[in-house]
């Protein structure tokens, strides 16, 4: 799913791919009950070529698809709310900062567009996945072989704690 955007509505669930150092960027229209999920791999912006049909890879491109497909969907941003899942060190590299880096260009790009972060969890060296429910606006996510939980749920606004594990080493 790197580099994958979709969005979904009524009684749509969408699941991220198991994510390493990408970042699933979830959002969801708060008044709609519409949503969808930016799976991004790469901090920053593509560079603009000919047939490269996969810029969404990048978090800036990644998340712009992804607001202009709920924009088309009669969203506005201001009723747009976020969830972050990802960013780990997977392989344990210490000089490996590709998921720091897309965790800072993701939410840098994020707070510049003002919309609300409402939770995360992010870093550290487990993979994890990402699940959304459109119709109960619930989040859900799996650290490493752990059991599904509840990380967000954007009707309540309720949910898990934000956890930012920035420290790969």
């Amino acid at each position: 799913m790197s580099g994958q955007v979709v969005t979904g509505l009524g009684d749509e669930i969408l699941t991220s791919s198991p994510l390493g150092s990408c970042i699933a960027v979830i959002a969801y229209d708060i008044k709609r009950k519409i949503g969808g999920i930016a799976h991004v791999m790469l901090p920053g912006s593509s560079y603009k070529t000919e047939g490269n049909n996969n810029n969404n890879k990048y978090a800036v491109d990644g998340i712009n698809s992804l607001l202009d497909k709920l924009l088309n969907l009669k969203s506005q941003i201001r009723d747009i709310r976020i969830c972050l899942i990802g960013g780990a060190n997977v392989l344990r590299k210490e000089d490996d900062f590709i998921a720091e880096t897309l965790v800072t260009s993701v939410v840098k790009i994020i707070g510049e567009k003002k919309i609300k972060i409402c939770a995360s969890s992010l870093g550290g060296f487990e993979r994890r996945t990402g699940r959304i429910e459109m119709k109960t606006g619930n989040v859900f996510f799996t650290i490493g072989g752990s059991a599904e939980r509840m990380l967000w749920d954007f009707n309540k606004n309720t949910g898990e704690k934000t956890t930012i594990e920035i420290n790969h080493k």
